[in-house]
């Protein structure tokens, strides 16, 4: 069944959710800006998980900086999670046949390949390659496609349906456009249009956090905590707090950067620079970090970098790691 539900934004908007209810049955390389490798602060601490190119899925660990193949083989890999503690793999797969649109999603421990959950997924708009996220407290996944049918699935971990959020105020959500993000206690951020909700579960209602009045604007991402954003407006990366205030320029350079990844505890931000189209659907850049906290930081490919910028690159080489795809930092 179907049902619709109204609701009233901070900015006094109203918003409309339809929504399907649940039955309770190039190679890595470049120039790091004058920047020498000299390893990696005690702080900064986690794994990065990033596509690249015919490398499959790729990891590097911090402080160390060591790094090594994460999932050699993803020709048919739609998306890659790992849990906000650090415990678990989720994947997303094409397993489709002659008339059969099939996602297969498996739930695996990430320190033994054991899988804890696998289930086949078929999209209501029969899209095979829906990608997969895992909620913060592992309980949820959400599934996302290229297919305005899809809109935004939530299942329960074992494939079980609990909801779809299909269209706001009786206009669908841009499948192409649209950014949907796990906030804890299972709450998401989406975006419709120009603007950025909060839509706390059950998923029957939202808060407007802001209107954003750019033109070119993407790639908003949320801490762990969920108390901070960060996004792309024009060509540099801006950070601001989770109710839309406090909006900062972060980064700048004579290029365009992008994607960017919050650390597991919000001290830092992973950004691409020299961020650049590859292809007719492809992109890559140089990934770099810097402190969070609220300064500009000169991350050119070419000029000295500020002070405080860090280069990404692996113990034992001496060229920054490029990413083409998604970057996970656990």
């Amino acid at each position: 069944m179907k049902r619709h539900f109204y609701f009233l934004s901070t900015a006094i908007i109203l918003l409309l959710f339809h929504i399907g209810c649940s039955k309770s049955d190039d190679t890595g390389g470049g120039n790091d800006g004058g920047l020498p490798n000299i390893g990696y602060p005690t702080d900064l601490q986690g794994t990065i998980y990033y596509k690249w190119a015919t490398e499959g899925v790729l990891k590097m660990g911090l402080p160390d900086g060591t790094g090594g193949s994460f999932i050699s083989d993803d020709r048919k890999l739609n998306s890659f999670d790992i849990s906000y503690d650090g415990k678990y793999r989720l994947t997303a797969e094409d397993a489709s046949s002659f008339g059969k649109y099939i996602v297969k999603v498996t739930l695996s421990n990430l320190s033994d390949g054991a899988i804890i959950e696998q289930f086949d997924y078929t999209s209501p708009g029969k899209n095979i390659y829906a990608k997969a996220f895992l909620s913060h407290d592992n309980a949820f996944i959400m599934m996302l496609s290229k297919d305005k049918d899809d809109g935004i699935t939530i299942l329960k971990r074992n494939g079980e349906f609990v909801t779809r959020l299909i269209d706001f105020n009786g206009e669908p959500i841009d499948p192409f456009n649209a950014i949907c993000k796990w906030l804890p206690n299972n709450a998401l951020l989406v975006t419709h249009k120009n603007y950025i909700f909060k839509i706390e579960a059950p998923y029957q209602s939202g808060t407007l956090i802001k209107e954003m009045e750019y033109q070119d604007w993407d790639e908003l991402t949320v801490n762990d905590k969920g108390t901070q954003l960060a996004l792309r407006i024009d060509k540099h990366i801006y950070t601001m707090r989770m109710d839309g205030s406090n909006l900062k320029q972060v980064t700048t350079s004579n290029f365009k950067e992008s994607v960017p990844v919050f650390s597991p505890d919000g001290k830092y931000l992973l950004v691409g620079t020299h961020y650049r189209q590859t292809g007719p659907f492809g992109f890559s850049w140089y990934m770099k970090i810097i402190p969070n906290d609220g300064k500009i930081y000169n991350v050119d490919p070419v000029e000295t970098n500020s002070p405080g910028v860090i280069p990404v690159i692996w113990k034992g080489k001496d060229k920054i790691e490029s990413a083409g795809g998604q970057v996970i930092w656990r």
